[in-house]
């Protein structure tokens, strides 16, 4: 058997930071501008210094650009940049104007697209110092409206012969039904590239990727159930687990019954998922699902049922979409499937099963706030042999 340690390429470790960054982004501008923003990015792409300016397109499009110094154990410049287009209707929707009114970049206009690229660069750079364990200060942002090749190649110019590569991404910024797209870089130096590599090769890498796909899965249901409820809802988790499959009962051993969503995983992951909950628990869902005083609900019907299946159905399809950008594969679950019975009887035979082919699942115990009023549930990864190849070559 090899004893040799497990590697993680850094743009394997960038894409949880990019992830982690996103929604750390999306928090910190939705409290800014009292509405609800979504962020996403699915990862850094690394691409030779030489090629950098291919990023933006043509070098002389001209681009809106805020960047930002990087000082302590990574050292290098962050950039955002949005096409022309692009930064004068997002103006025209953080300041809530009508489209089109922003025509030029005035001194109020790029104050605003620097306070937002300082927020969105600032949560990438904490989220990269936090999954790294690096202490990283970025600096004073600044603003610039120039020809892409103007602005970029004073910062590689300060990479030349030290740097190797920077890192791109794209990310995707909706507000109000609106969607944009912006590029955004990380140069770091030559020293810093070689620190955050030898980063990428710690364990704890890979327990922060199951944290990164347990926040990225629990953020995406927030936002579906909150639009079903037309209100705030907010679901929280602190990662999925890895647990031998013998310690999946003890979580159930004091609840006379449970309620789980089940499913199989299809052809492209092979296994199975549950989302599972107590009955006292599926009891205030289902009141609050179906938007009616907490407690409403002493027994559940075919009404409660149905409820409980559409929000289950939001919440179980977030965090198996969330395995499925990790992993960069397709996942076609079949139809899921109620069960309403003692613990045994409900999982039982999925843990029997599973015993056959498998030792571990992952699991995470998420929390559903709304109104004040709490529920608690479990959601499980059951992975085949096959499944879990796939998903330990990832962490890798």
């Amino acid at each position: 058997m090899s004893c040799e340690t497990p590697t993680m390429a850094p743009t394997e470790a960038l894409r949880t930071v990019a992830i982690n960054g996103a929604y750390n982004a999306s928090r910190a501008l939705s409290k800014w501008l009292h509405r609800g923003v979504r962020l996403t990015c699915n990862g850094f792409r690394s691409v030779p210094i030489a090629d950098a300016g291919l990023a933006f397109g043509d070098a002389e499009t001209v681009v809106a650009a805020v960047h930002l110094p990087l000082a302590g154990d990574v050292t290098g410049h962050m950039l955002l940049a949005f096409p022309e287009e692009t930064a004068t209707a997002l103006v025209d929707l953080i300041m809530q104007a009508p489209s089109g009114t922003t025509i030029q970049l005035g001194e109020l206009e790029q104050s605003c697209l620097e306070e937002t690229g300082n927020i969105v660069s600032t949560a990438y750079a904490n989220s990269l110092s936090k999954w790294l364990d690096l202490h990283i200060e970025p600096r004073v942002p600044s603003f610039a409206f120039d020809m892409a090749c103007a602005i970029l190649d004073p910062l590689l110019m300060d990479l030349a012969g030290f740097g190797n590569e920077i890192y791109v991404a794209s990310t995707e910024f909706l507000l109000d039904g609106k969607r944009f797209e912006w590029g955004f870089m990380l140069l770091p130096s030559h020293a810093s590239f070689a620190v955050m590599e030898s980063r990428c090769n710690q364990e704890s890498v890979r327990a922060e990727a199951l944290q990164t796909i347990a926040i990225n899965g629990s953020f995406d249901a927030s936002r579906a159930i909150s639009k079903l409820l037309r209100r705030g809802v907010k679901i929280s988790t602190e990662g999925f687990v890895r647990m031998a499959l013998d310690d999946v009962g003890a979580h159930f051993r004091d609840d006379d019954e449970i309620l789980a969503w089940h499913l199989d995983l299809g052809t492209h992951l092979h296994g199975h998922a549950l989302l599972v909950m107590n009955n006292p628990n599926a009891l205030r869902f289902s009141d609050l699902i179906l938007q009616q005083p907490v407690p409403t609900t002493t027994k559940l019907g075919e009404l409660e049922e149905s409820a409980l299946q559409e929000g289950a159905n939001i919440i179980g399809s977030a965090f198996l979409n969330s395995w499925s950008t990790w992993l960069d594969i397709e996942i076609v679950p079949g139809a899921p499937q109620f069960v309403h019975d003692a613990p045994d009887a409900v999982i039982g035979s999925v843990l029997a099963e599973q015993a056959m082919v498998g030792d571990d699942v992952f699991l995470t115990q998420t929390d559903f706030v709304v109104d004040g009023q709490t529920v608690e549930w479990m959601f499980l990864l059951l992975p085949a042999p096959s499944a879990m190849r796939l998903i330990d070559s990832s962490l890798k």
